[in-house]
């Protein structure tokens, strides 16, 4: 037993190596979200510390300096909200630091207050009274109590992750029409593996009892360390959506709005017409912004008719379009000599993934299907 938790601390100190490096690179690149980017750089610097927790220990770091082990101990307690506040980073343009953030701070405070609390009983031995008392009398584990806490703290940020995610999703499909390299799915699917990992973890320390805790905290910053470092170098490559204001706040957005019955009857005529005439949804890049300044159209009333007039948001109006465009050229019989690829790009989508699943979406078959047998 011992000499797996030798093995994987070795690993995981080369990996502590490996992350502050990719830290670093992180805060000296100037493409993408740079201040999300730092914060990744903090969580990274947050995991290195972690993994470098078996090599202390077999160092003997810890019975050298006890005091190490109020830092290491509630470490756990800060990935959470470094994760949280990363992900509101990329999320939200309008994203700035405020003073009431240090509130997510506290489970750590309360955490590193405590293992302090533990190890000064320990040391003054059972003479102690007070608080001191009741750690060194009550709290033999304290590490158990700071991993429920942390599991808690999980799932808690979990939802608030899954809840930012979905509402940039809907401010991206209001304003775009081609949102594969800035939805944040990957995101999505890195808290899916990160909260795996902590299940794998619980029934780890469930089935082993106290005997293999060591190991198995080991392998949870192997795992989760291979997580973060995916994450950290998507981040180099996510580029920063770019979205107005009037995103920020929709509802004020049309309180403000001066359309009048008339113009909306008017815009929306407009709209359908030019769609129909110059096919503006077969440029990939085209946006809300784009498309108002090609009609004329004040931006605020183009996103009202579209969603209210039409019941769509600017994505759905968008590829609903490219998606007939698509059934039109796959019901030509030389569409049995193009690539799907080709059919795709030339109706404006950008891979072939989205079009077979928008396709999909709006037809109920594949394109492979519906160019098969397109009466049907």
């Amino acid at each position: 037993m011992d000499s797996w938790v030798r093995i994987f601390s070795t690993i995981n100190l080369a990996g502590a190596i490996h992350a502050l490096i990719q830290a670093l690179l992180l805060l000296l690149a100037k493409r993408g979200n740079r201040r999300a980017n730092r914060i990744m750089a903090a969580l990274l610097s947050v995991f290195a510390l972690g993994m470098a927790n078996g090599f202390s220990d077999i160092l003997g770091l810890y019975e050298k300096w006890p005091f190490l082990a109020i830092l290491m101990g509630p470490l756990i307690l800060a990935y959470g909200p470094l994760f949280y506040f990363y992900v509101k980073a990329m999320a939200l343009k309008s994203f700035r630091w405020k003073p009431s953030f240090v509130l997510h701070g506290l489970p750590f405070l309360i955490g590193a207050l405590s293992y302090g609390a533990f190890w000064l009983s320990i040391k003054g031995g059972p003479g102690r009274t007070g608080i001191l008392a009741f750690f060194n009398q009550n709290i033999k584990y304290i590490w158990v109590l700071i991993t429920m806490a942390a599991i808690v703290q999980t799932v808690v940020y979990a939802i608030l992750i899954v809840s930012l995610l979905r509402e940039y999703s809907k401010k991206i499909k209001a304003t775009y029409s081609t949102i594969d390299r800035i939805n944040l799915a990957w995101l999505r699917q890195r808290l899916i593996v990160y909260l795996a990992i902590w299940a794998v973890v619980l029934v780890i320390i469930v089935m082993a009892g106290g005997q293999s805790i060591k190991l198995a905290a080991q392998i949870a910053f192997f795992l989760v360390a291979l997580n973060t470092f995916s994450i950290g170098y998507r981040a180099t490559l996510q580029p920063q959506a770019l979205y107005g204001p009037f995103e920020e706040k929709q509802a004020a957005r049309y309180e403000r709005s001066t359309l009048t019955p008339e113009n909306s009857k008017l815009y929306k005529s407009l709209l359908l017409e030019v769609m129909e005439r110059e096919k503006p949804f077969l440029d990939p890049e085209i946006t809300l912004p784009k498309l108002a300044e090609r009609l004329s159209i004040p931006l605020a009333h183009l996103s009202r008719v579209i969603n209210e007039r039409l019941g769509n948001n600017f994505y759905e109006f968008i590829n609903h379009y490219r998606v007939q465009d698509a059934q039109r050229r796959l019901a030509l019989p030389e569409s049995k000599q193009q690539k799907l690829i080709a059919v795709a790009l030339d109706c404006g989508f950008n891979s072939v993934a989205t079009f077979n699943r928008e396709f999909k979406e709006l037809t109920g078959r594949t394109p492979s299907e519906y160019r098969k047998n397109p009466t049907d």
